[in-house]
């Protein structure tokens, strides 16, 4: 619920300004006598902010089933910091995550750190803005750190400007086989 919320208030504070003008300049234009068509555009923004945070919520929650983390309370925050594990660790699996890191069409590696950790862009959305990221890889327990954290510009999930960090992170889970690490889950710091 409290995910819903988080968007709740993205999505109403983003339609809050077009509804502001358009009622405010519907009461210059009438002179005041368009009280209850400002209502009428008040009672639409709030259906609008409510159909539009249902929809990044579910959006979100979506993408969470579907790549094996736990959706919580702090995923609309701009950093997403997690330990995950290898769904299916075998000799070399940090080798082939590298390598499929570098092969994804949504990545951008920016620098390595020997064998253990990597710094990298990873675009979650459509749009040419990302999120920047880094992985660190602990071969001998079979898991990964995962730090996320949201660029200024970016838009977040379904227009929502916040969430883009969990979106790359439910992407990633799914792309490299990583799943949420017992008792790890819902680590994301506040950036």
């Amino acid at each position: 619920m409290k995910v819903w919320a988080g968007c709740w208030r993205e999505a109403a504070g983003v339609l809050a300004v077009p509804t502001v003008i358009q009622v405010g300049l519907r009461l210059w234009d009438q002179g005041g006598a368009a009280w209850g068509t400002a209502a009428e555009s008040l009672a639409l923004w709030a259906a609008a902010g409510v159909v539009w945070a249902t929809a990044a919520w579910l959006s979100l929650r979506h993408r969470a089933r579907t790549s094996g983390i736990t959706l919580t309370p702090d995923a609309l925050t701009g950093r997403q910091t997690r330990q995950l594990r290898v769904l299916r660790p075998s000799v070399g699996w940090a080798d082939r995550m590298r390598t499929e890191l570098k092969e994804s069409d949504r990545a951008s590696v920016a620098a390595e750190k020997g064998r253990e950790e990597i710094w990298f862009h990873w675009r979650p959305g459509l749009r040419r803005h990302t999120v920047w990221g880094s992985i660190i890889f602990d071969e001998p327990s079979g898991t990964v750190r995962l730090d996320l954290r949201e660029g200024a510009v970016y838009t977040g999930v379904s227009g929502v400007r916040r969430g883009a960090s969990f979106v790359a992170l439910c992407q990633m889970a799914g792309r490299l086989g990583l799943v949420g690490a017992e008792g790890q889950c819902g680590t994301g710091d506040r950036a």
